[in-house]
């Protein structure tokens, strides 16, 4: 506009065809000169804009992604930076489903190996057992009959021993997968507890006492006396002295005065293959809490467990 004034001006005061080009031609180099500043200030922004974009494009080949692009230069790039900034949060959402589809891939992997390591570690001592006196009977002919017998109800033992082992491990995956067939009976959970103890008690040079008051409640018998089992024989492996059974109207405790449970195994002790690292709490297959626990579950019933290292546990199934 004022370019135009001035050419206005400047042809008010020409006389001449001669000044007339003269003041085009200078008019027109100068319009030329602001159009090149002009272009060259948009080409250094386009540029800059253009960098901008490459460089947020670049970001997105790596694990750190931008996630955010903008531009007020242009409608055009305006929307071009829009439509970025929504790929690269989709880029990032994918990236973060992979990384934890990794992390659980790598857990159930590291969760397999300690299950066979664990099953194998059961399975290799009867099997030891069973193989041993299987091969000194079928190697010599001229053993004692008493020896034999001996040999004989060992691997009788141990073959008991792998059925259980197979039983429990059947169990808890029906237990995980909700297959378990259940059955309800009222039952007295006291006379349920004193026919578990005298059916184990041989078994353990541990002395087991049970107290309180015959209780009726509606259980699966059967598969509460397993959960009730599980929890005294573990009571008895870590107990130094006497296992302490305590039956009460809306409860049932196993008290023993044991190495006790630190406080951040007892958090995963109930898992399921779990096995306490340091050796001292070995919980066989790590399935007997596992069942505990899925046993407690089906009957809505709770488990609580309170510990103290060095002094003893409590296992609480409260009704």
């Amino acid at each position: 506009m004022i370019l135009f004034f001035v050419v206005l001006i400047e042809v008010y005061y020409i006389h001449s065809f001669e000044e007339l080009v003269l003041v085009l031609g200078i008019t027109f180099v100068v319009f030329l000169w602001f159009l090149y500043l002009y272009l060259s200030k948009i080409n250094v922004v386009v540029n800059q804009e253009v960098t901008k974009i490459i460089t947020f494009l670049k970001s997105l080949t790596k694990k750190e992604k931008e996630n955010y692009i903008s531009s007020d230069f242009s409608k055009e790039f305006k929307d071009i930076t829009k439509l970025l900034t929504k790929i690269a949060n989709i880029l990032i959402k994918q990236d973060k489903h992979k990384e934890s589809y990794t992390e659980k891939l790598e857990l159930s992997n590291t969760q397999k190996d300690e299950i066979i390591s664990a099953i194998s570690h059961e399975f290799k001592n009867p099997i030891a057992v069973i193989n041993g006196y299987s091969e000194t009977l079928l190697n010599d002919t001229q053993i004692p009959q008493n020896l034999r017998k001996k040999f004989l109800q060992k691997i009788h033992k141990n073959g008991v021993k792998l059925t259980n082992l197979i039983d429990t491990l059947r169990l808890a995956i029906k237990l995980d997968e909700n297959k378990q067939k259940l059955n309800f009976k009222d039952t007295d959970i006291y006379k349920l507890t004193l026919d578990i103890v005298e059916d184990i008690k041989d078994s353990y040079d541990r002395e087991i006492k049970v107290f309180g008051e015959h209780t009726m409640i509606k259980v699966d018998p059967i598969l509460f006396g397993i959960a009730i089992r599980n929890l005294i024989e573990n009571a008895i492996k870590y107990s130094e002295n006497e296992v302490l059974v305590m039956i009460q109207n809306d409860s049932i405790k196993v008290i023993d005065k044991g190495i006790g449970i630190s406080k951040k195994d007892i958090e995963k002790i109930t898992d399921k293959f779990y096995r306490v690292s340091n050796n001292t709490w070995n919980n066989s297959l790590g399935l007997g809490l596992s069942i505990v626990k899925n046993v407690v579950k089906v009957h809505s019933f709770r488990l609580e467990i309170q510990s103290e290292l060095h002094k003893g546990s409590e296992f609480i199934i409260r009704f």
